[in-house]
């Protein structure tokens, strides 16, 4: 294990949430610190699925504040404009999906986790830049097959390490005035938001309803336009008609 005053690098671990969260428990973790690891042997994604986990990608997590705009349930997509910042850094031109994966040239390249504790918030957080799963890999309703940073553009992804990336993050993080930011977080997203002004699916519970991807609420919260009029969601599953 190696540590500097914002990053805890693992060569490996069963998965870079439980790490992060024993040591918050431990006090070890403050606010836009970061874990990670060069791979999980038991990393977790949404909804409680496997997240395989080679070396070459980005496997990490970091700590947010309880306060806004990472108070709430636009926390996701706040995150997401802080990844997607860091790829244009780094020459990846950068879609957010709805509401909480990372996009690009059609592709998912990244995906984000939020766990909650009390008052505390932890966001897992993977990044393809090596290697991505194969369609035979992906659950059969996948909206969005997965890419990485190297089938984009290799010459760009082979000058980048996990750290890389990650220390760009949390150095954008840390400096981060939060209370401009909660205020243009939701500008910035819908810059970059995927499928916007264009038909698509939204899943929730079973139900599928089709609209017209109008925007996102100040809370994060998808804005569908159906021919009921403007509806708002918070959680469903997002895909392109």
């Amino acid at each position: 294990m190696r540590r500097n005053n914002m990053l805890t690098v693992l060569e490996s671990t069963g998965s870079v949430l439980d790490c992060a969260w024993k040591m918050v428990a431990d006090s070890g973790l403050f606010v836009f610190d970061a874990v990670l690891s060069y791979e999980q042997t038991a990393g977790r994604g949404q909804y409680g699925r496997s997240w395989i986990s080679p070396r070459g990608n980005v496997y990490a997590a970091v700590r947010l504040p309880s306060v806004a705009p990472f108070d709430n349930m636009e926390a996701a997509l706040a995150l997401s404009c802080c990844i997607a910042a860091t790829l244009s850094d780094f020459g990846f031109d950068t879609k957010i999906k709805w509401t909480n994966d990372l996009v690009i040239d059609g592709g998912k390249v990244a995906g984000i986790l939020l766990e909650q504790k009390g008052d505390k918030l932890i966001a897992g957080f993977g990044i393809n830049v090596m290697s991505c799963p194969d369609s035979g890999a992906l659950r059969q309703d996948a909206a969005l097959p997965a890419t990485c940073l190297y089938n984009i553009n290799p010459q760009a992804a082979a000058n980048l390490t996990p750290e890389t990336i990650v220390e760009n993050l949390v150095d954008r993080l840390k400096t981060l005035d939060l209370r401009k930011f909660a205020g243009s977080w939701r500008t910035e997203a819908l810059s970059r938001l995927l499928w916007l002004h264009e038909a698509v699916c939204l899943d929730v519970d079973g139900i599928s309803i089709r609209g017209v991807l109008a925007g996102i609420d100040e809370h994060g919260g998808l804005m569908l336009a159906t021919p009921e009029g403007i509806v708002n969601h918070m959680r469903g599953t997002l895909r392109k008609v």
